[in-house]
């Protein structure tokens, strides 16, 4: 189900639970949804834990109060809230949940995937709800215009291509990448992997490589969050990674402040690097074409390789050394560069971080050039899907002299990832 049919199926609904919602009646965004959600004729049953009634409209204490005469439930709750309350809708068997921009978080949207429950997220539900206020149909059409609505899922779609995939691959296709297939490739074999460092070997073993082809490409698309300033902000991102000619072209949508969307492009194709983004997807704020930008994309390349599709890295281009029984060295050499990176392992062979120094830094809104520093992406668990392992949820963290700083995590979901797929566009 597309994430437009999910939000018409949330809509369909008029007998919806409301958390989030300060006791003045006047402040703050739960308030607004109160409101317009109750002149659009919605039955609503607010829930606070301490306020007997808000305005004029009444108030229960709990969801399980209300939880059997509510057909959604509707969050306008911080992070950390909405976890909870998500959970506890599931014991309450509530199945269809919108968490309004803001009160989203990477563990909320796993929650209500893991118990079935059909969730919207990243969506303002006042865009939507018919009718809409004309500022809000004003911001529909603006998302519209740039590709930025969720769309209906084509009946012979393989799955949900969203409108960020469909951007990503017209993109792909005009860089003209050369195709291939995997059906061409000779399966690995254990003596493609004799030769290499012990822990190596562990970590392919780990990751089912033997006895199956050379993946030659993949695309995937996963929802987080990104420290964008001091602010984390819920993302959605598409990328597409090409072996056949070291290419690795990344898009990410997010909202600064909830509101004006953001558009980040991150591609390296042909040995050239470059970070884009736009506001609006129009407005450029940052164009960044550097060695340095090349550099980075180049080894970023190397890690999603490493924990997204390991057979990409037994080429040539690819070198392995030992460094220690738990660990070992990586280094890809492209367009005259080489970059490295050290993969630290388990017993087992599962990757437990990846750490490297070619990439650079620089405080956002400093003067001064960026500078290598240490960057590092632990993986926390892993899980196994069509006889592949993939990392459960992975983070990203620069190490600086004045402590760690993480700035996004991604949980990942094997069923949004493409194997092989060919660098034209989508339908």
């Amino acid at each position: 189900m597309s994430m437009r049919e999910v939000i018409d199926a949330f809509l369909a609904e008029k007998s919806l639970a409301l958390v989030g919602v300060s006791r003045d009646g006047q402040r703050g965004f739960g308030n607004a949804v109160r409101k317009e959600l109750a002149e659009k004729g919605y039955h609503l049953f607010v829930v606070h834990p301490e306020a007997d009634k808000i305005a004029d409209q009444p108030c229960a204490h709990s969801l399980a109060e209300v939880a059997a005469q509510v057909g959604g439930l509707v969050l306008v709750t911080p992070p950390a809230e909405t976890l909870k309350l998500v959970e506890e809708a599931a014991r309450l068997g509530i199945r269809r949940v919108w968490l309004q921009q803001g009160a989203e978080s990477p563990e909320a949207i796993g929650a209500c995937e893991q118990h079935g429950i059909a969730v919207v997220h990243g969506e303002c539900i006042l865009m939507f709800a018919e009718p809409t206020a004309w500022f809000h149909r004003a911001h529909r059409w603006m998302r519209g215009t740039f590709g930025h609505l969720p769309e209906h899922e084509h009946p012979d779609a393989p799955h949900d291509r969203t409108s960020l995939e469909r951007k990503l691959m017209r993109e792909v296709a005009a860089l003209e990448l050369p195709a291939g297939s995997a059906d061409t490739e000779a399966p690995v074999t254990e003596s493609d992997l004799a030769s290499l460092p012990a822990a190596a070997q562990r970590y392919f073993g780990f990751m089912n490589v033997v006895g199956r082809p050379r993946d030659v490409s993949f695309m995937m698309h996963f929802q987080g969050r990104f420290l964008f300033g001091k602010e984390w902000v819920p993302c959605e991102c598409a990328q597409f990674n090409s072996r056949l000619a070291v290419a690795r072209i990344f898009h990410m949508r997010l909202r600064v402040k909830g509101i004006v969307p953001t558009y980040v492009r991150d591609t390296y194709a042909r040995g050239h690097g470059r970070m884009l983004g736009k506001a609006l997807d129009s407005f450029a704020v940052v164009d960044d074409q550097s060695e340095a930008i090349s550099i980075g994309e180049c080894v970023t390349y190397l890690n999603d390789a490493v924990l997204m599709a390991p057979s990409m890295l037994l080429v040539p281009a690819v070198g392995f050394t030992s460094a220690g029984e738990n660990a070992f060295d990586v280094a890809l050499t492209d367009a005259g560069r080489t970059v490295r990176a050290r993969v630290f392992v388990a017993a087992d062979g599962s990757v437990t971080d990846f750490s490297t120094t070619d990439r650079f830094y620089a405080p956002p809104g400093s003067k001064s050039p960026p500078a290598r520093a240490e960057w590092r992406t632990p993986v926390e668990g892993w899980q196994e899907h069509a006889g592949r392992r993939f990392p459960t949820r992975g983070t990203a963290v620069w190490m600086l002299p004045e402590g760690a700083l993480r700035y996004a995590e991604f949980p990942f979901h094997p069923g949004a990832f493409v194997l092989n797929q060919q660098p034209v566009a989508l339908e």
